[in-house]
């Protein structure tokens, strides 16, 4: 596990926060799109939770991956605590997106597309 999206290097902490972001950038779109375009409700609603579960499921991979790495890490050396840092980071950061994704999710599921 040591490729560039590794828990413990630059790619791999900001990854969580990539897909939040970028599930947030088509959330808000879509709602945009909805709104201008007249979609009904259940159709709109319909393709955010489409588009919701696999992001939610990539952050949760990610944070497992990071969780993981950390637990396993048993260097004691300076490398071995900072890649156990930056994995337990990045499995915290994998939290923070999973509840930004639902925080975002939520109101615009329940609300109409135009409220």
């Amino acid at each position: 596990m040591a490729g560039l999206t590794a828990p413990w290097r630059l790619l791999g902490i900001a990854a969580p926060m990539a897909v939040w972001a970028l599930h947030f950038v088509a959330a808000y779109g879509l709602q945009g799109l909805a709104c201008a375009r007249g979609w009904d409700r259940q159709a709109a609603s319909a393709t955010l939770l489409a588009l919701a579960v696999p992001a939610l499921v990539a952050v949760a991979w990610l944070g497992l991956r990071a969780w993981r790495t950390a637990r396993a890490e048993r260097e004691d050396r300076a490398a071995g605590r900072r890649r156990r840092f930056a994995a337990l980071a990045t499995a915290l950061l994998s939290l923070l997106a999973a509840g930004a994704m639902v925080f975002t999710t939520v109101p615009v599921a329940l609300l109409p597309p135009c409220a």
